[in-house]
């Protein structure tokens, strides 16, 4: 089973041509409402793809925290560990660019009020990011017997030995300077994989990933496609990877396959991956694609 322990929000997307300068007022093209966290993204995504997933979040009492638990549950998610807190659900308002790029301001809400006494997990893959609070996320990690996956996003850290407890970190490029507050990767990496137990997977946009563990780097392409929408791009990355992780593939294998359903997904709008059966035959021809051209290079 996977187990994500993370956020949910309300995600209000706002599709404009060009993000507003400062000061200045625009209009939006479409808004839309939908269901969005990176804890709830995560999980949903894994869940369509066919994994078990439980996740440990909070929503608030009001008729938002309703409708993310009716979400989950028509979404096949367990339920059973998420708590109701006596505040709102948490909200998210994403810009989005007719590149698709996005900007985004959340407002944590009940996300906030998860707490450690809510942490209860078994063993398998943990899931986690840092739209929790950070001992909530270190509660998480120590006590899980299992993979531990740690997607350090937005990076709000304080307490860098929570990187003691993670076997693979997942940071953006982003992020990943974040973290390390340096422009040589191979320097960043090396600060990072003295504390991560098994691998540092830099996430690279169209570019690919890169994983980086203590004795190797590689780095894995990823499909090229014409982006709609970015957001949750990394959320399904992140899915992805848990899902083919626990269906037993090598890290490498499953970085592929995670690479190739996220680039699907910004072809798509919204935060939140495609079902199996939307994606297949888009995995597959990739799948294809690839094992050609290592064919060819040994050629």
């Amino acid at each position: 089973m996977i187990y994500v322990v993370g956020s949910y929000n309300t995600d209000y997307i706002i599709r404009v041509e060009e993000f507003p300068a400062v000061g200045e007022t625009i209009f939006a093209r479409e808004i839309i409402v939908s269901h969005g966290g990176k804890g709830s993204n995560q999980a949903v995504s894994a869940a369509r793809l066919g994994s078990k997933v439980r996740l440990i979040a909070a929503v608030g009492n009001d008729d938002r925290g309703k409708e993310a638990l009716k979400f989950w549950k028509d979404e096949g998610v367990d339920t059973s560990k998420v708590k109701i807190k006596n505040t709102y659900t948490g909200s998210a308002y994403i810009l989005v660019n007719k590149r698709g790029e996005t900007m985004i301001v959340v407002n944590k809400g009940a996300n906030y009020e998860l707490s450690e006494n809510d942490i209860e997990l078994d063993d398998g893959i943990l899931l986690t990011q840092m739209e929790v609070r950070e001992k909530v996320v270190m509660k998480a990690l120590q006590s899980f017997d299992g993979i531990r996956i740690l997607n350090p996003a937005p990076v709000n850290i304080s307490d860098y030995s929570i990187l003691n407890y993670v076997d693979i970190l997942t940071p953006n490029e982003i992020e990943f300077k974040e973290l390390t507050s340096a422009d040589d990767i191979e320097y960043g990496l090396n600060i990072l994989l003295k504390k991560v137990r098994i691998a540092v997977i830099v996430t690279l946009g169209e570019r690919g990933a890169l994983i980086a563990t203590k004795d190797k780097r590689v780095l894995i392409s990823a499909p090229k496609v014409k982006p709609i929408d970015t957001t949750g791009a990394g959320d399904v990355f992140n899915a992805a990877l848990a899902h083919y992780l626990e269906k037993g593939e090598d890290l490498e294998s499953a970085v592929e396959f995670a690479n190739i359903i996220a680039s699907y997904s910004v072809t798509k709008i919204g935060a939140i991956g495609p079902k199996w059966e939307e994606v297949k035959e888009f995995v597959e021809k990739e799948k294809r694609k690839e094992k050609s051209s290592r064919e060819k290079r040994g050629n």
